[in-house]
């Protein structure tokens, strides 16, 4: 039952009347009821985690600066990333679908995330589209990105040798051009067993990912006594990138090797070319998807190797089978690395070079095919890498409580968004 109260004021000596906000008053016997179709019937707002879930996220979207001035603000920063948050969770890939979702929240939730009161409209005022749009391009997103990035970090799982396994790799956003009519590219670093990307850069139009290793590693810090590896695609396979990530960094590295560094490949197929003689030190055989996979490795020093901090080679053969047991396909891998041979066997190595391509997997199919990121035509400065940090974060969050199957959770929290805040609560390992 609705309870409505009447204040008169200047307003009505002006011939307006206004009227105040409706208070919700609980059924005798009974928990508050949502007044939207979507919400159980029988949740309280402490039931859904409202009082918990939201002002500590709430919290860290408010200290990221924007370029909007506060006089006449009607939507906060922290109400407007917050509820594009909740609504990207749910699925919502469009600003039009965002606004949609947001527009469609309990009145009880809309009020928790700061919401203004409409009188004329007797409900929280939402935004549209646009503002969405307009807000997106106003956000210094270095700082989100760093606030996000460590929010995340101090959440992220740990593989269980306690170490922080991280897969960098960049990603074009194929509807995106900039300014200089150069491709939008995204360079991040995402947690091997877990998916989570705790750091993000754009690339600056001017050169390619290559260069910004730095810029996107100095966000990532590591703990006392924590080992980090990091694991790359052939492309950043260069010696100012080793010298970095093992000599400024103190991280390892495992790199893969391919005709852009001739020399450095000649070297390794040369020391592991006797390995192959032997039986390998590592042997993975899979069947999947009509086919059969092996991986053989092979490991050694990295004596005479000249490339900065090397320690291990390993050359690793796939190859690839029918059903019937005809080779189909056969190719090789060739491996440096930073870790001695206390820190990495055959084993680790292979595990980690195939978790490389978890990137691929975890996260840019998953931001093209649950958000369509590729589909779409965002040219509003910062507004596509805004939407791809969230869209990063909105994954995070799902894998982090043990969702896999990305596109049905988002299908099941859209039917009813209060789904998603148990998803913000999240504990600090």
């Amino acid at each position: 039952m609705w309870a409505w109260r009447v204040e008169m004021g200047m307003a009505s000596r002006l011939g307006i009347m206004e009227i105040a906000k409706p208070t919700i008053l609980p059924a005798e016997g009974h928990p508050m009821l949502f007044s939207h179709e979507s919400a159980s019937p029988s949740q309280t707002p402490r039931d859904t985690g409202l009082e918990d879930a939201l002002p500590d996220l709430m919290e860290l979207f408010a200290n990221v600066p924007e370029s909007r001035k506060p006089r006449g603000l009607i939507f906060p920063l922290a109400f407007t990333l917050t509820a594009a948050l909740i609504a990207m969770l749910g699925g919502a890939a469009y600003f039009r679908q965002i606004a949609d979702q947001v527009a469609d929240f309990p009145q009880e939730l809309v009020e928790k995330l700061g919401g203004r009161w409409c009188y004329f409209l007797t409900r929280f005022r939402t935004p549209c589209d646009r503002t969405f749009r307009r807000v997106f391009d106003c956000v210094d997103v270095a700082v989100l990105e760093s606030e996000i990035g460590a929010w995340l970090r101090k959440r992220a799982q740990y593989d269980d040798d306690g170490v922080l396994r991280l897969a960098i790799d960049g990603k074009v956003l194929r509807g995106v051009w900039t300014d200089e009519n150069e491709q939008f590219t995204l360079f991040s670093a995402m947690v091997h067993c877990d998916g989570i990307t705790i750091a993000q850069v754009k690339v600056p139009p001017d050169t390619n990912e290559i260069t910004q290793v730095k810029a996107l590693l100095d966000h990532v810090t590591s703990r006392e006594g924590e080992r980090v590896i990091i694991t790359m695609d052939a492309a950043h396979t260069q010696r100012d990138t080793a010298e970095y990530l093992a000599g400024t960094r103190g991280f390892d590295y495992i790199m893969t090797i391919k005709a852009n560094q001739p020399t450095l490949r000649d070297a390794v197929m040369n020391k592991t070319v006797p390995l192959v003689q032997n039986t390998p030190d590592h042997t993975v055989r899979e069947r999947k998807r009509g086919r059969i996979n092996t991986w053989e490795t092979w490991i050694t020093n990295a004596d005479g190797i000249n490339f900065p901090h090397a320690q291990q080679t390993a050359r690793i053969r796939r190859r690839t089978y029918d059903l019937d047991g005809q080779k189909t396909r056969q190719e090789y891998a060739y491996i440096i690395t930073s870790l001695s041979t206390r820190d990495a066997t055959a084993v680790d190595l292979n595990d980690d070079v195939r978790n490389q391509w978890g990137i691929e997997n975890k996260s840019h199919y998953i931001r093209d095919t649950v958000w369509h990121e590729d589909a779409q035509h965002i040219n509003n400065g910062t507004a596509p890498h805004v939407k791809a940090t969230l869209a990063n974060t909105a994954n995070s969050l799902l894998r982090l409580h043990g969702h896999t199957d990305i596109k049905r959770t988002t299908e099941w929290i859209s039917r009813n968004p209060l789904r998603a805040l148990a998803l913000l609560i999240t504990q600090r390992n």
